[in-house]
């Protein structure tokens, strides 16, 4: 299995930050769900970026990461404890789901 495919399991498991770079701009990242996209097929991370830059807008908000499209994949020492602010499991736009919160 792809190392940065377990290292998010991990994570999510764990209820750790990930960082890690997304579209040219570095990501602070609470990972809450991974799976297939319903439309796309593509391993996707559903997360909540707390901290890093966006091209579209400043954190924290919700967001999806195409696996192959992450860089630089680091799982952070610092937990999360609460989930994110609005997370409900079974999130529709992913399918086949690997692993959740």
């Amino acid at each position: 299995m792809d190392a940065g495919l377990d290292d998010l399991r991990r994570a999510i498991a764990d209820r750790l930050h990930v960082r890690f770079v997304y579209e040219g701009q570095p990501r602070v990242v609470q990972p809450a769900a991974l799976g297939s996209h319903v439309i796309t097929d593509a391993i996707t991370l559903r997360g909540y970026q707390t901290g890093g830059r966006s091209n579209s807008r400043p954190p924290p908000f919700w967001t999806m990461f195409t696996l192959d499209r992450i860089v630089d994949l680091e799982v952070a020492g610092d937990a999360f404890v609460d989930d994110p602010p609005g997370y409900a499991d079974g999130d529709g736009r992913l399918v086949s789901v690997i692993a959740q919160l």
